[in-house]
């Protein structure tokens, strides 16, 4: 597997995963933290140490799902097959 990430095209993957996985933390970031001072009119600076906490890693494992699931279509397009099939 790391002789094909070693590649240009596996180079090409991990530009791809890392584009997406900025995305990611940005956008769900941005709505888990948002999300919470508007839903229970709670501004950031009232907050204790254990709600960034459990934000934070929410917010973690929410972008690692979804960089595994919006890479597999560069996956497919930069390690797939190069032949002629489709």
């Amino acid at each position: 597997m790391l002789a094909i990430l070693r590649t240009p095209e596996g180079k090409k993957f991990l530009t791809a995963v890392a584009i997406v996985f900025i995305v990611a933390v940005s956008v769900v970031t941005k709505v888990t933290f948002q999300g919470v001072e508007d839903q229970y009119n709670l501004p950031m600076e009232n907050w204790n140490v254990g709600m960034f906490f459990i934000q934070g890693a929410w917010a973690a494992i929410y972008s690692i799902m979804f960089t595994i699931i919006g890479s597999l279509p560069f996956g497919f397009y930069f390690l797939g097959p190069k032949d002629d099939r489709g």
